[in-house]
């Protein structure tokens, strides 16, 4: 079955006639290549124009951008904005003016290992986005196959994480600085909530009498966002280890705060940021010599040990946010108590 196409065409006012910018799955995709080359006429550029209709004549820069796009309503907008970076600075500038069906496997091995940096860690996410690209391009009729066929290159082949142990974590709290330090330490460890999840609690999401915090928001540099990483409109209620709660009593006592102030507060009294708390949990860790751990460690730790006390999938994966929320709110106050009765368990673990 052939998938219609939306033609696009931006008026040439030098030659008088229309030029062609491509076929688009969506008047919506149409729409946005057009109002993009308006943009660039309108600042002096030169629109890039598909100079051929037929099947995969279309230059790989338009394609690339609007698969990449695509991408954009899937993924977290870290990756997407990682996504656009790899795009622009490796792929486009060797493959962007080619045509689609003019890409073979001899220019992508070219590619992979003459332009690449040799030896980055990044080149296996840098041949994953053209791969992705390309199967888009097969998903669209455009080229009948995919051209990215390297063997051993993946994006997930990484450096084996060590693997912490609760006696580290122990460590670290011990080398926390102040009572803000350490009970961000606690709130990570004891909730296993993203690091940016936990700097966008305010003190009114901490319920003390329920033992559990209210996780409706996470901070992406120095913005807040309203749901999780994963769900724009997920809230969780994670009850917290105890050594966690008294962290954060201890916290507040020292520093008053209102209810709708933020948790945690960088030097100027603002909500800490990222940055922050990286560079604070950086110094921590290198006055035990603990470099090679980082902050989503902590995470990881967390729900590891949570997964030990019997745990079921679908429990895990509530806690650590990584599925829809909207069907198990019906039963939140069933999902707190299990919740508690599970982190009950973990609590011998850390003690």
């Amino acid at each position: 079955m052939t998938t219609k196409k939306y033609r696009a065409r931006i008026w040439n006012p030098e030659t008088k006639t229309k030029d062609d910018l491509g076929y688009y799955a969506t008047p919506e995709e149409r729409d946005l290549v057009v109002a993009q080359a308006r943009h660039e006429r309108s600042q002096g550029r030169v629109p890039k124009v598909i100079e051929d209709k037929a099947k995969g004549g279309e230059l790989f820069v338009t394609f690339a951008e609007r698969a990449i796009l695509d991408r954009k309503r899937r993924v977290a907008p870290a990756t997407w904005t990682n996504y656009q970076s790899m795009l622009r600075t490796w792929i486009v500038p060797y493959f962007g003016e080619m045509k689609l069906r003019d890409i073979r496997s001899r220019d992508i091995d070219r590619w992979f290992n003459h332009v690449l940096p040799e030896g980055s860690p990044s080149n296996g996410q840098r041949y994953a986005v053209l791969s992705l690209i390309m199967r888009r391009a097969v998903v669209m009729e455009e080229i009948n196959s995919n051209p990215c066929v390297l063997e051993g290159v993946s994006a997930s082949k990484s450096k084996r994480r060590p693997t912490w142990s609760i006696k580290d974590f122990h460590v670290l709290v011990e080398a926390a600085a102040n009572d803000q330090e350490r009970a961000l330490l606690w709130v990570l460890a004891g909730s296993g909530c993203r690091i940016g999840e936990a700097l966008a609690l305010n003190v009114e999401d901490v319920d003390f009498e329920y033992g559990d915090i209210t996780v409706k928001s996470h901070v992406v540099g120095t913005t807040m966002v309203e749901g999780t990483k994963a769900h724009a409109d997920q809230i969780r209620h994670l009850a917290l280890l105890p050594q966690a709660l008294e962290a954060i009593q201890i916290h507040l006592s020292t520093s008053r705060r209102m209810l709708d102030e933020p948790l945690f507060m960088h030097s100027r009294g603002g909500r800490m940021h990222y940055d922050t708390a990286r560079r604070t949990f950086n110094s921590i860790r290198a006055s035990r010599g603990l470099e090679s751990f980082n902050l989503h460690d902590i995470r990881r730790l967390a729900l590891t040990e949570f997964g030990k006390t019997g745990a079921t999938l679908a429990e895990i994966m509530q806690r650590g946010g990584h599925s829809d929320m909207r069907t198990a709110l019906r039963y939140q106050h069933a999902s707190r108590e299990r919740d508690r009765v599970l982190v009950a368990k973990m609590t011998e673990a850390f003690s």
